[in-house]
């Protein structure tokens, strides 16, 4: 029986702000994580940031398919720390 080959596990990343946004797509999830945090840092306050698994397209189109949420982070304007709320 052949042997089938697992997807490599993805995740998007997004940051969002009034102005700016950064994101981007990874193999590494720690990494998409300290890439929202880093870019919340850079932006302005009011700025969301995301993280979430997905996978390509299964109609080979050029797009990703959302599976789940990772997590959802915001720099909190009182305490300047990174607040983050899994998914």
């Amino acid at each position: 029986m052949p042997c089938r080959k697992e997807p490599p596990e993805l995740y998007a990343w997004d940051v969002r702000a009034s102005d700016a946004g950064q994101g981007g797509v990874t193999d590494d999830k720690d990494r998409a994580i300290r890439n929202v945090h880093r870019a919340l840092r850079d932006l302005e306050p009011r700025g969301r940031g995301k993280v979430r698994r997905v996978a390509l397209a299964p109609d080979g189109t050029p797009r990703y398919v959302d599976l789940r949420t990772v997590g959802e982070a915001w720099l909190d304007e009182a305490t300047g720390a990174i607040v983050w709320r899994t998914g």
